[in-house]
C-alpha cells in the first residue's frame, strides 16, 4: 500500500508540475502553432526524453554525482539560467505570424523540433528541481532502483497526457492569436517571465 501511495503522489505531483505553464509546455504550444501538430508531437518526444534523462540521473547517478562534484547542482543551475536567457531572447525577437503553418515537414524540421524539446527540458529549473530533489524525497523510504521501470512508464504516460492537452489547446487558441499584436504581447510576456526566472536563479546562486 505504501508503494501505491508513493506512486500516486508521484503521478499527481508530476502532472501538476507539467501542466503548470513553463518553458517546456509553453514552447510546445508555440511549436504546434507555428509548425503544426507533427512538429508538436516530435518536440513532445524531445521533452519526454529530457525528463527520462533526469529521472535516470535521479535514480542511478545522483549520489555518485554529488560525491564526484559537490558543485554539480551549481553548474547545472548556471547552465539552465543561461539557456533560458537565450530562449527568452528568441521569443522576444520573434517576427512573423505564429499561425503561418508550413505544410511541409521534413527531416531537418523534425530534428530541430526534437532538439528544442530536449534542450528546453534539460535547462528547465522546474524539471531539474523536480527530479533531483522531489523524486528522492517522495521515494525516500524505498529503493527507487527497484521501481525504475514502472516509474519510467508512469512518467512517460503522464507527460504524453499533459503534452497532448497542450497540443490540443494550442489549436483552440488560434482564434485569439489571429491578431499579430496579441501574438507579440504573449511572446514578449513569456520572454520577460523566462528572463526573470533565469536572472533570479543567477542572483541566488552568484550573489547570495
Amino acid at each position: 500500500m505504501e508503494h501505491i501511495h508513493q506512486f500516486l503522489i508521484y503521478f499527481m505531483t508530476l502532472f501538476l508540475a507539467a501542466i503548470l505553464p513553463g518553458p517546456g509546455m509553453t514552447g510546445l504550444m508555440f511549436k504546434t502553432l507555428s509548425q503544426g501538430y507533427r512538429a508538436g508531437v516530435v518536440m513532445l518526444s524531445g521533452l519526454i526524453t529530457g525528463d527520462i534523462l533526469y529521472l535516470t540521473v535521479s535514480i542511478f547517478l545522483l549520489g555518485y554525482l554529488n560525491q564526484l562534484s559537490p558543485s554539480f547542482a551549481f553548474y547545472l543551475v548556471i547552465f539552465s539560467s543561461l539557456y533560458l536567457l537565450y530562449l527568452s531572447s528568441q521569443f522576444w525577437r520573434f517576427k512573423g505570424d505564429l499561425l503561418e503553418v508550413s505544410l511541409a515537414f521534413n527531416t531537418d524540421q523534425a530534428i530541430t523540433a526534437y532538439r528544442d524539446g530536449l534542450l528546453i527540458t534539460l535547462s528547465n529549473p522546474k524539471t531539474i528541481s523536480f527530479y533531483l530533489a522531489l523524486v528522492p524525497a517522495i521515494f525516500s523510504s524505498v529503493s527507487i532502483k527497484d521501481k525504475s521501470i514502472l516509474l519510467t512508464i508512469v512518467t512517460i504516460l503522464t507527460l504524453i497526457l499533459v503534452g497532448g492537452l497542450y497540443i490540443f489547446c494550442s489549436f483552440r487558441l488560434k482564434q485569439v492569436l489571429k491578431n499579430i499584436k496579441v501574438q507579440k504581447i504573449l511572446l514578449k510576456s513569456l520572454a520577460l517571465m523566462m528572463s526573470f526566472l533565469a536572472l533570479s536563479l543567477l542572483y541566488k546562486e552568484l550573489l547570495i
